[in-house]
């Protein structure tokens, strides 16, 4: 890496494309019909404890 120059408003350092943060289509795995039961199963879960902890949450308000 360079050192940093001073900054020059006559010559600007040229911009550099940021890298995308998103995969190209051809990095990705084919995903089965089984991880995809299996992510819905996760996601079921942690909404079921999102919704708990929600309810938790509205009874310690009440109490205070």
């Amino acid at each position: 890496m360079e050192p940093r120059r001073p900054f020059d408003p006559l010559h600007p350092t040229p911009i550099e494309p940021v890298p995308s943060p998103l995969r190209p289509s051809s990095q990705y795995i084919p995903r089965n019909d089984e991880t995809i039961r299996i992510l819905k199963e996760i996601l079921d879960r942690l909404t079921a404890i999102e919704t708990r902890l929600k309810a938790v949450e509205e009874v310690l308000k009440t109490r205070r």
